[in-house]
């Protein structure tokens, strides 16, 4: 498996973390049509605004012309801003045309490993009881904790993947939650619309931790 990571591109973004590179594994850069005809994606801007992070694996095979066929997802980062840009990044690679079928048929898998620099900034702090009561959830979790309750269900489970509503937002003035994002995981869009309304009516408070502060925030919205 190869794991690659995606450089980073920050300068729209700014105060940013720029992404390390990880080592590349087993990959069949022998079968590239030259050796800058597979670069590394840039990051998405809402990845870089939300500091999403995570590791998508895809896998591919290679066509007769030498372009990636049969791409798809193998395991989510858990964000589909990071995987779409995955799929989008293996699927711009060039190989060599006329291979042979056993050469072109893989499928090989390949792993982006999308990890930003240096610490990670100190997270608003939600304020108890501060979030609107509602028929379907019943409280927000922050993505730490919400992790560790995929842990406990099940190991293969991608990273913040649990019951509920995963979200991403900004915590701006006055700790108002803004810019409220749900990920698309297959739930009723009426509850997914509640969520949102749940996060929204939530505040949030500067926590006293010392240390880089961050706006952003993610999480899920835990169902009754």
């Amino acid at each position: 498996m190869c794991i690659a990571a995606a450089a980073a591109s920050v300068a729209q973004v700014p105060d940013k973390h720029a992404a390390s590179p990880s080592a590349t594994l087993a990959f069949p850069r022998h079968l590239l049509a030259d050796a800058g005809s597979c670069p590394l994606p840039a990051w998405p801007r809402d990845a870089l605004l939300y500091d999403l992070q995570g590791s998508s694996t895809v896998s591919f095979a290679i066509g007769a012309d030498g372009a990636v066929e049969r791409a798809r997802l193998l395991r989510s980062s858990g964000w589909s801003v990071l995987d779409d840009a995955a799929l989008r990044g293996i699927g711009a690679c060039r190989f060599k045309a006329g291979l042979d079928a056993a050469e072109r048929a893989g499928p090989y898998p390949m792993q982006f490993a999308w990890k930003l620099d240096g610490a990670a900034g100190v997270a608003p702090r939600l304020l108890v009881g501060s979030c609107r009561p509602s028929a379907h959830f019943a409280r927000f979790v922050p993505d730490a904790l919400a992790s560790g309750m995929a842990s406990a269900t099940a190991s293969n489970a991608a990273p913040g993947s649990a019951s509920g509503v995963l979200v991403r937002f900004l915590v701006g003035e006055g700790g108002v939650p803004g810019r409220v994002v749900a990920e698309a995981e297959g739930q009723p869009p009426a509850l997914v619309a509640e969520a949102l309304d749940f996060v929204r009516s939530c505040r949030f408070d500067d926590d006293d931790t010392p240390g880089e502060r961050s706006a952003s925030m993610t999480g899920r919205v835990v169902e009754s």
